[in-house]
């Protein structure tokens, strides 16, 4: 299984290394199938950074640095086309979530984002036989199997 993580879920995995999110992250990284942008990775690094979000993770600026660095060193790192389609109504700025999953040949997209979980990008993704589910449902689809 190849997932893609949403940034939201990133941050979440620095926020807390015991929770659903880290415990997701590190299998994927253990298994090699994490997959990943530099659009991903570049806003992982400016949502780091902001003031609310520093307050819940305390890592300095360095440490954020190491993060992502090593994100882009153990995932698979996929380059997206200049020019994709809008495919999130509501959220446009999430497109570059999607076409990481679709160029990373991803079978799973891994967010919260409730514009991710719309109709239309379920669809979407489904056409290129990719699913959108939370980390917990990953966690527990993968403790069934």
């Amino acid at each position: 299984m190849r997932v893609a993580l949403d940034t939201n879920v990133l941050v979440r995995a620095l926020i807390s290394t015991h929770g659903p999110a880290a415990e997701l992250l590190a299998h994927l990284i253990a298994e090699g199938s994490l997959v990943i942008s530099l659009a991903i990775l570049s806003e992982l690094y400016d949502v780091l950074k902001r003031p609310q979000i520093r307050r819940l993770h305390r890592l300095s600026d360095a440490q954020i640095r190491r993060a992502v660095s090593r994100l882009y060193k153990l995932a698979t790192v996929v380059s997206l086309p200049p020019d994709f389609p809008q495919i999130v109504p509501h959220d446009p700025k999430d497109d570059p979530i999607v076409m990481t999953a679709i160029v990373g040949q991803a079978t799973v997209l891994c967010t919260l984002d409730k514009h991710l979980h719309a109709q239309a990008v379920i669809d979407f993704c489904a056409e290129y036989n990719i699913r959108i589910l939370t980390d917990v449902t990953i966690l527990e689809e993968m403790k069934d199997a």
